[in-house]
């Protein structure tokens, strides 16, 4: 009777893992964040901080193996 449902969840959360950790979405954020540098809305120490924090979630993304 549950089996359905928590399946179903899974399988959600396998899907929002992969776009999270997926290179093209990491790459867009760092697009975003190299905008927002380059109009002054956030400081380079900021743009840095989100640098690393995305590099280590692609990092992680390729150990869970998530590609392109």
């Amino acid at each position: 009777m549950f089996r359905f449902p928590i399946w179903a969840i899974r399988q959600v959360i396998e899907h929002a893992e992969a776009e999270y950790y997926s290179p093209e979405a990491i790459r867009r954020e760092l697009s975003q964040r190299q905008y927002m540098l380059e109009n002054k809305e956030i400081t380079p120490e900021e743009y840095r901080e989100h640098e690393k924090r995305l590099f280590a979630r692609l990092m992680e993304g390729q150990e869970r193996g998530i590609e392109e």
